[in-house]
Order: C-alpha cells, then structure tokens, then sequence
C-alpha cells in the first residue's frame, strides 16, 4: 500500500491506470486511435458486436507483467507516461538551478529524491521512526486518539479520517465528514473466493512487522491481533452498494450526539490533534462502523491497539521505504492481490507519484508542451453540442411530467463544464521539496494538502477544479454532483478518445460518448437526487422517481444476467449508475451526431462503413480491454464500472438505432423487442 489515502491512494492508481510502457512505448497517437485492424470482420455485429469490434486487438494484445490491464485508457494513459517522463527527467536537470518552490524546482527534486534508492536503501525504516517511537511511548486510550489523528493528518489513518467538502445539504458551505478507513475493504474479509488471500495477508503482516525489527513468533501473533481487529471493523462497515447510497451516508450529528454514541473516542482530543478548534458538528458516512470502532477502542487491550497503529503506519508506507519493504508490499499487494509479475521501472513508479502529490505544478508543464488551444477549442464546441442535444431530449421525453421536466432543465442549463485545465493553478510553492528526502517530501506534501482542507470548514465554498481523480493529466472525465459540473482533463483529449483529425462519427461516439455519460450522471440514480444547486434535495414529483426507478431496475436485472467469470457475474445493483451513465452517453451522442452530419455525409462510407456503423463501431473500441482475472474479479465486487464488453452491449442493445444500423433484426442474438428495451434519456 503506498503513502497517504489523501493523495488519492497512489497505489492504486499506480497499478490500474497505468499499460505496458514498452509495449507502446513507439506507438503513435493515430496507431492507438480509431482502427478498423481492431475489428474482426469474420464476425457479424448481430452475433458478437464487441468482438466484431475488437475481435482482433484482442487476440494480439499482451497484458505485460507490470500491468494489470490493458485497454483504451491504458493506452492513452501510457501516451501521457511517455510526456510525464520527459517533463520530470528536465525537471531534475534544471531544478537545482530553479528558484525555490518554483515549478521546476518542485517537481524536480521530488523526482529526483524518489529515484534516489541508493540513499533510500541506505535509509531503510529510519524515516519512520520518529512515529513508531510515538506509538511505543502511548500510555493510555487518550494518548492511542490524539495520535490516531496526528498521524492521520500525515496520511497515515487508522481506523478512519476526516474531511472537508461541501455539506451535500447546504452546498454553499464546507462541512466536516468522517469517514471508515479500511485498506482492503469489507468483501476482502468476509468473501470466501479471497480464503487464499486472506492467509497471505497475514504472512504478508507478520514478514513487514519482521522486517521492522520483531522477532518471528511476535510477529505472527501481532499479525493475527491485526487481522482479528480488521476483520471485526469489516463486519460493521457498510457494502459497497450501501456505501453508494447518499442519504444513508449522510448523518449529521453534533458532536454531543457524536459523543453519546462513541463515548470511548474523546473527539475534542481528536479534533484538536488534528488542528480543528470549535467543531460543531460532523457528518458521518458509516455510523454502524463509528460505534463499532468505539466499542473495540473499549474493548481491546491498548497493546493491541498499539500493535495495530504500528501496523498502519507500515502498510501505507512501506512501499515508499527500502527496497526489502517495497519488494514485500508488491508482493502482497500487486503481486497476489492484482496479478502482477513485477512492478514499474523505478523511474515511472515515481514519475506517476509526483503526477498525483504535485498534480497542478506537473500539469502546468504538461498543458504547455503537450495540450495545444484548437484540442480545448474542438472539445468545447462538442460539449456544446451534447449539451444541447442533451436539452432537446429532455424537453421531448415522454414519460416525465412537466414540473419534473422544469427542474431537469433548469440542472442542465446551470451544469458548468471545464475543459483541459484551469484558468488558476494551485500554488504549492510553500511547500518544502528537498531533493535528498523523499519520505519527508510526501509528508510534508500530505500535511499541507490536509491543512488547506480542513481549513475550509465551515468557510463559503469555493471550487477548486480539475483536482483529484480529475486533475489536468488524468485519462478519466467526471461530474461532482455537489458541484453539479464535470470536468473533463486534457489527459484524455487525445487517441484513442479524441483525434482532431478524424471524423465527427468517431469522435462523437468516444469522447462525445464520454462527455455525454457525465452529464447523465447528473440524472442517474444518485444523481437525480441533487438539484441544480447541488444540495442532496428530492426534486421529483413521485409518480416520475417511480417511472425512473422501474427504467433503472431494467437495467438491474440486465446487467445481473452477465457472467464475466465462471459463476461470477456483473452486479447489476452496484453498476447502476455507471450502466445508466453509459447508456445515456452513446444514447445522446449519437443523437448529437446526427445533427451535425450532412446527407451526403450519411451515404459517405470510410473504410466501408457509414458514419452511424462508424459511430457504433467506435463505441465498442473505446471499451477493448484486456484484465487480468485477479484484477477483473476485485473489480466486478468492488467497483461500481462493468468490465468492458459489457460497457458496449449492455447499452447498445438498447437503442433502437443500433439495431436499424446493422440491420438486426428478430431472430438475431443481439434482438431485442421494442418493448424490452430501457429507454431512460
């Protein structure tokens, strides 16, 4: 696991975002894009559209032993790799040069600090001494809280953490969230297909607890006093389908309240160690799992809950450690948990980590060098477009009532959309980057990062853009429904989502597809229940949240019949929001596209296809993907995005205009009556 969850959970996008480096490491921009070589033209699109469509690029693509994947967004993402490494080799040529907390400097002493193994070797634990010695000096419960949220500040949580982001009821103004933190989550510990797994794991504990100096025998009976507390603490948390439920993860309190219910955790201490002073109040996500923490607080030995903290502080850190720590954290983590066979080059481990802690001073040298004006302009003029089409179909839907309709387009018209980048970039020039400290780095990194955020409780909110998961140099897209807009990173304005020079089919029915999910997220089953300001507010007349929820439970029971591994199938409750999110983006934008071609567009075949098959065809390439089964099944229980080919015939074979494309017709596998069909937007 790497350092800090506030960084966005580096491990995590280290191992899934990132393809085979040397696999395309000289393919081109056009090489990965739109291609009708992927397609297997042996099959017919009214039997198997998705191997129809990449039948071929999936019999010759290779998952290298450092990935976990490969698919679209690998292939984009590795493109971006390619331009991150150059940017962050000239940073650490030029930075001891580069005036102090400039960009330059920033970004590259942080790189050249993290690919400095000589002197993190010669280091080993030494960097994390100074917090073992502050577990080892606990002496009583109080102490085992403040320290708990001391070192949660530096991205080392236990237990859980907290947060600030826009109260979901008052969006207008920042709140304070608490949240359950668990590393490997609950179905880790409870699903019997991860029996194999689960014994690793405390191998896997017992061999980092050795490496930080305890005898074998300790070690073993510290590893299973951890996974008896983990495995405890997993019991109360909530599913991953109930955690994706807003109002029930919405519980306000005081902290009076909060006190009576959790009567072992002394939040004074805790807010105060963490460097908020007057709290009033906190919304919890889990309070099952709050009031369950408190009773193991009370009731477990305060040396267990040593050896725990202990256990916490190496987890999220080991891999930024020597290379024995690092090697055992892969071998868990990647190698058992993912699939993987070896990790990344050091070069590109740390080239993806100075990526996501330093997102806008790296994205400024990125937007500059590779993310010209007409890529932005060219994208905007899309999202008008969707935009439009998007209204259209609402002001014609047949099965919303007209005050339904009203509000529906009163969200849509205040949806703000951003392109590329910001106007404004983060300053992080107050943060101290030394190019002979990487732990500290991250730490210091961490604590700032954390310090802006809860300074904002309580404060007027002001959006800060393309952060997160949706920072400049991100391969994704994403709607905030508390900020009702989307943000669409430069990162995936090019192939195989965007290519200027191909034709308006392609580039509608891939990133115009990916434009138009976003915008249905506001509308989706979580969604729908933020209005235009984004406060969590029902704004549905009854009888149309029934119409709408009996489309989406079509949805359900479609998604549920799909088997991604044998007697493993998508959860069609899980993915709703993604399956709905997909439908309405290649729904609309095809629509969008047919505004914009001509007649003799329509009858014009490229490649021998029309602009529709085209359209359709690029749908499905954006969706080829490869997975590695370990992946793929953490994915399908965890994640709430279906595997790919179901990204493309889950949708497609509910619109009508697929079906007249390809002429398939009744008798066809891929038929479906009219009638059957899910037709939400």
């Amino acid at each position: 696991m790497k350092l800090f969850s506030r960084l966005f959970l580096i491990s995590l996008l280290i191992s899934a975002p990132i393809v085979a480096y040397q696999a395309f490491a000289k393919a081109t921009d056009k090489e990965i894009g739109f291609s009708i070589n992927n397609m297997d033209s042996s099959l017919s699109p009214k039997n198997d559209f998705y191997n129809f469509a990449v039948g071929n690029w999936l019999k010759n693509a290779v998952i290298p032993d450092d990935k976990t994947r490969v698919d679209s967004f690998t292939e984009a993402f590795d493109q971006n790799s390619l331009k991150i490494q150059k940017i962050m080799e000239d940073a650490a040529a030029k930075s001891s040069k580069a005036p102090q907390g400039s960009v330059i400097q920033q970004v590259g002493d942080l790189y050249a600090s993290g690919i400095n193994t000589e002197l993190i070797n010669k280091l080993g634990i030494t960097p994390l001494q100074p917090e073992l010695a502050k577990i080892d000096a606990i002496s009583s419960k109080e102490d085992l809280i403040t320290l708990m949220a001391a070192q949660g500040f530096m991205g080392m949580p236990s237990v859980f953490g907290i947060f600030v982001m826009p109260d979901k009821k008052q969006s207008n103004i920042n709140a304070l969230y608490n949240l359950a933190f668990l590393v490997l989550g609950k179905d880790f510990y409870e699903n019997p297909d991860y029996t194999d797994q689960r014994k690793a794991y405390l191998a896997h504990i017992a061999k980092m607890l050795e490496l930080a100096g305890e005898t074998p025998n300790n070690a073993q009976t510290q590893a299973q006093t951890i996974f008896e507390l983990e495995t405890s603490l997993a019991k109360a948390m909530l599913s991953p389908i109930e955690a994706a439920d807003v109002n029930r993860t919405y519980n306000k309190m005081t902290v009076a309240q909060l006190q009576d219910k959790t009567p072992n955790i002394n939040w004074n201490s805790y807010f105060s160690a963490s460097g908020l002073a007057n709290v009033k109040e906190m919304i919890v996500t889990d309070p099952d799992y709050l009031v369950t923490a408190d009773k193991l607080l009370a009731e477990r030995p305060l040396d267990d809950w040593k050896t725990y903290l202990r256990w916490q502080v190496l987890n999220v850190s080991g891999s930024t450690l020597s290379e024995d720590f690092f090697q055992e954290d892969f071998n868990f983590s990647k190698k058992i948990m993912l699939g993987l066979e070896k990790p990344l080059p050091r070069d590109q481990q740390i080239g993806e980590i100075v990526r996501n802690v330093l997102s806008h001073p790296t994205a400024q040298l990125f937007v500059e060098q590779y993310f010209p004006p007409a890529t932005k302009a060219k994208a905007e003029e899309m999202v008008r477009n969707i935009k439009a089409e998007f209204k259209i179909r609402l002001e014609q839907n047949s099965w919303m009532s007209e005050a339904t309709r009203k509000q529906a387009l009163n969200k849509l018209d205040k949806m703000q959309i951003y392109v590329g980048y910001p106007e404004k970039w983060l300053d992080y020039s107050n943060v101290t980057i030394k190019r002979d400290d990487y732990f500290g780095n991250l730490i210091r990194l961490n604590q700032w990062q954390t310090r802006r955020n809860l300074d904002q409780l309580g404060k007027p909110v002001v959006d800060e853009l393309f952060m997160g998961l949706s920072k400049p140099t991100e391969v994704n897209a994403g709607y905030n429904q508390v900020g009702n807009r989307i943000e669409i990173p430069a990162g995936i304005l090019q192939p195989p989502f965007f290519d200027a020079s191909m034709d308006d089919a392609v580039n509608y029915c891939t990133i115009g597809a990916v434009i138009a999910h976003e915008f249905t997220h506001g509308f989706d089953s979580n969604g729908r229940l933020f209005d235009a300001d984004g406060n969590l507010k029902d704004w549905w007349k009854p009888e149309d949240a029934q119409k709408f929820e009996a489309k989406a439970n079509q949805l359900v029971e479609q998604y549920n019949k799909y088997e991604v591994l044998p007697k493993l199938f998508v959860n069609g409750q899980l993915s709703l929001t993604e399956n709905t999110a997909d439908l309405g983006g290649i729904t609309i934008a095809y629509s969008a596209l047919q505004r914009q071609l001509t007649d003799q567009q329509r009858s014009t075949k490229i490649d021998g296809y029309t602009p529709n098959q085209r359209c359709f065809i690029g749908w499905g390439q954006m969706w080829k993907s490869k997975w590695r089964p370990e992946m793929l099944r953490q994915t399908v229980l965890t994640d709430p995005h279906p595997p790919s080919q179901f990204r493309v015939t889950g949708p497609v074979v509910n619109v009508p205009e697929f079906f007249s494309t390809f002429d398939i017709k009744k008798g066809d596998p891929l038929w479906r009556d009219p009638e059957d069909l899910t037709i939400i937007w």
